[in-house]
C-alpha cells in the first residue's frame, strides 16, 4: 500500500530540520560577530527555492545587519518582514526597533514600536533609550510616563540619558524617586558605570 502523504510529510519535516540546522548556524555567526558572514548565509536561505526564512531567521539577520551598521539591507529585512508577515513576532519587531535606533533613525523607531500590538518592557526600553541617545527628552519622557512597567532597565535608561546628556538635576531627582520605589541597586551601577 502506498501512502503519497508520507513523502509529503518527510519532505516538510527534512526542510524544517535543515531550517532549524541553519537558523543555529546563523545565530552562531552572528554571537562570534562574524556579521558579514551571517547576512551572507541569510542570503543562501532567503534565495533558496526550498527553504523559507522564519522569524528566527529573520531576526538573527536584522540582529547581524544592525550591528554592521547596513540599514540598507536592514530596511530590506524590514520589507521581507511585513510581506511575510513576521513582523508581527514580538522577537522580529524588538530586532527591528534595535535596528533603526542603532541606526539613530527616531523616525523609525517610533513606527516600528507604534505597529506592535502589545509591546513588551524590551520594546518600551528601546524606545526610550532611543529618545534619550539622540536628545529628544519631550518623547523620553512621554514614553517614560506611559510604560505600564518600569523595571530596573527602563530606569537606567531614562538616568543614564539625562546624564549622558548633561541633565544631572534630572537625573538626581530620578536616583532619589528610585530608591522610593526600590530600584536603588540598579540606580547605583548605572551611577558607577556612567563616570
Amino acid at each position: 500500500m502506498k501512502l503519497p502523504f508520507l513523502k509529503t510529510i518527510t519532505k516538510s519535516t527534512t526542510q524544517q530540520l535543515q531550517l532549524v540546522n541553519l537558523n543555529q548556524q546563523l545565530a552562531n555567526l552572528t554571537r562570534s560577530n562574524r556579521y558579514s558572514d551571517s547576512l551572507h548565509l541569510f542570503t543562501k536561505i532567503h534565495s533558496s527555492q526550498h527553504l523559507k526564512p522564519d522569524h528566527s531567521t529573520l531576526s538573527t539577520a536584522l540582529t547581524a545587519s544592525a550591528n554592521l551598521r547596513q540599514t540598507s539591507f536592514g530596511n530590506q529585512l524590514h520589507s521581507h518582514a511585513i510581506f511575510t508577515g513576521l513582523r508581527f513576532y514580538p522577537h522580529v519587531a524588538n530586532t527591528l526597533l534595535s535596528l533603526y535606533a542603532k541606526a539613530e533613525d527616531l523616525h523609525s523607531v517610533k513606527w516600528v514600536f507604534e505597529e506592535i500590538e502589545n509591546p513588551d518592557v524590551y520594546s518600551w526600553t528601546t524606545l526610550l533609550s532611543a529618545c534619550t541617545k539622540l536628545g529628544n527628552f519631550g518623547d523620553a519622557w512621554e514614553v517614560f510616563n506611559k510604560m505600564p512597567r518600569k523595571d530596573v532597565a527602563v530606569w537606567n535608561a531614562i538616568v543614564t540619558g539625562c546624564l549622558e546628556n548633561g541633565q544631572a538635576e534630572i537625573a538626581v531627582s530620578l536616583f532619589s524617586e528610585m530608591h522610593r520605589v526600590g530600584w536603588m541597586l540598579g540606580m547605583i551601577i548605572t551611577l558607577l558605570l556612567a563616570f
